[in-house]
């Protein structure tokens, strides 16, 4: 009997890349579902990116994407900081590792380039993701399956909120490209994460996220006119949606509650907790507004700060901008700013409607950054990596042949 003989090293380097783009588009699934299992999946695919030889192209792709480059030096910068920084080392490097979707974004990149279909399935598989979130939802909400810790979701309130803007945002602009019926099933899912937005999800940044996206979406996709009129309807719709739902009222009367009995070192309101943290930030940031005070150093160079205040301490300010600054000072930001200008460069480059959505994702990261520190939370900072990378991946590089569709 004869054997069959043995796969060319060519075929079982093609499967290898096959298994690894499977499990970007589970990570790109579990993104705004399980951080456990988004962990796991990114780090087969990129086991999976390093035994295809991929990681041979990594000089062309950052040539190609300049924002690559960018991303991977500063990560290089975050490591060197930990050399410097007052944390203990365990917490530097826990810190260090929360920022490693900017290790990940050129090999995502370099396995997504492989095909369009491949770019599609992940952001269908992050939709279907998000669809799902959604749904759970919506099931706490009408009982149909008990709540768990974190209320009508399966996230924090934050993070929920977060994923249901975008989904919005994504759904509107599936519909102004498709017709018939598949326009209308886009639009009703569209309309359903906007109701749970803002009748079911209490979260805040989600809220200012989507607002954002949608005036985002008016200015990219209509004439001045028809703009004008839909921001008109944006505010008719956020009007009707303060006096039907008491989640969203009590959430804008909270903060108007919050700013108004705010008092300096003594408020332990969400708002006025945040206005103490970037108090202590800009305090932080004279001191050392260079290199900054090095990786996963907020809570310890805060504690030296406000030793002798009431300030609550934190591991971050709740300002991803802030946050950066505090630990890597103004060069960090600013290479954090470069990779962002790098990104809607080449969305202006990209297709119309995928320039578009690298266009709102950038935006989501850095609106919901002002409230928040989301490029350190693991979950929307891996939505970050994974569907800018999807997208920017389309873009063919000059060294070689377009991929195929």
């Amino acid at each position: 009997m004869s054997l069959s003989p043995s796969p060319q090293p060519e075929q079982k380097l093609k499967r290898i890349e096959q298994a690894g783009l499977v499990f970007v588009w589970l990570a790109c699934f579990f993104t705004p579902l399980s951080t456990s299992l988004l962990g796991v999946f990114s780090l087969l695919a990129s086991l999976c990116w390093l035994a295809a030889g991929r990681f041979r192209t990594l000089a062309r792709d950052c040539r190609a994407h300049s924002a690559l480059f960018f991303a991977l030096l500063l990560f290089a910068f975050m490591c060197l900081a930990v050399t410097y920084s007052p944390a203990d080392l365990p917490e530097a490097l826990d810190a260090l590792k929360k920022y490693r979707e900017l290790l990940l974004l050129p090999i995502i990149v370099s396995l997504l380039s492989i095909s369009r279909q491949a770019r599609n399935r992940a952001q269908n598989s992050f939709l279907a993701g998000c669809v799902t979130l959604m749904l759970i939802s919506y099931a706490m909400a009408l009982d149909l399956i008990p709540q768990l810790r974190y209320g009508h979701s399966l996230v924090f309130h934050i993070t929920h909120s977060f994923f249901m803007a975008v989904l919005g945002f994504w759904t509107l602009n599936r519909a102004f490209t498709e017709h018939g019926l598949q326009r209308l099933l886009w639009l009703l899912v569209c309309a359903a994460a906007t109701v749970n937005l803002f009748y079911i999800a209490p979260g805040r940044t989600g809220m200012l996220v989507f607002l954002f996206l949608m005036m985002l979406f008016c200015w990219q996709r209509l004439s001045l006119v028809k703009a004008v009129t839909g921001l008109l309807l944006i505010c008719a719709a956020i009007t009707t949606f303060y006096f039907t739902s008491d989640n969203f009222s009590g959430r804008v009367t909270e903060v108007i509650n919050e700013i108004n009995t705010y008092e300096p070192g003594q408020s332990r309101t969400s708002i006025g907790q945040r206005f103490d943290w970037w108090m202590v930030a800009g305090q932080l940031i004279a001191e050392k507004p260079i290199f900054g005070h090095g990786t996963g150093s907020f809570q310890a160079a805060q504690q030296q700060t406000s030793d002798h205040t009431k300030i609550k301490p934190t591991d971050n300010p709740h300002n991803e901008f802030l946050f950066l600054t505090v630990q890597f000072g103004l060069l960090g930001l600013a290479l954090f700013m470069t990779i962002c200008c790098c990104q809607l460069r080449e969305a202006a480059r990209l297709p119309r409607d995928e320039g578009f959505l690298l266009q709102g994702v950038v935006a989501a990261l850095l609106v919901g950054s002002l409230m928040n520190s989301l490029l350190f939370d693991s979950q929307q900072g891996h939505f970050y990596l994974f569907m800018s990378a999807a997208l920017m991946a389309g873009r063919p590089q000059k060294s070689q042949p377009q991929p195929p569709p």
